[in-house]
């Protein structure tokens, strides 16, 4: 038997962009950073995550730069042979299950009334626009 599952967690490098296949289906595609090693050995790795299909859809108005995300998928090796003529190779996951948060999630803004404080958390943690 053979396990291919990964976890990864951390702060989006960019916004999520989405693209359409030739047939029409949504991709949606963003960077998540995973450090190996420890002190002046530290390396940071970025590994790029894809989505398909109706999940996709509303990802780029939530995941956008420094937002935490952690993902579970699958992980993959994608090569090419670039324009170049050198073969090139990236660390892939495709999602299966996400969770996230803003940056700015269940901090109240200075100077903000406490009513619009509560509504707006409110509303965000009750949006039923996330299709997962």
């Amino acid at each position: 038997m053979t396990i291919n599952t990964v976890i990864f967690s951390g702060n989006l490098g960019g916004d999520c962009t989405t693209r359409s296949t030739a047939n029409g289906k949504l991709i949606a595609t963003f960077s998540l950073p995973v450090k190996q090693g420890y002190g002046e050995h530290e390396k940071i790795s970025w590994v790029q995550c894809r989505m398909f299909g109706v999940k996709a859809e509303k990802l780029p108005i939530y995941l956008t730069r420094g937002t935490k995300v952690t993902v579970i998928g699958q992980f993959l090796l994608e090569s090419w042979t670039g324009k170049d003529g050198i073969e090139k190779t990236t660390a892939v996951v495709l999602v299966n299950e996400m969770d996230f948060s803003s940056k700015q999630e269940n901090k109240p803004q200075q100077n903000q009334p406490l009513a619009s404080q509560t509504e707006s958390a409110t509303s965000h943690q009750l949006d039923d626009d996330i299709p997962f």
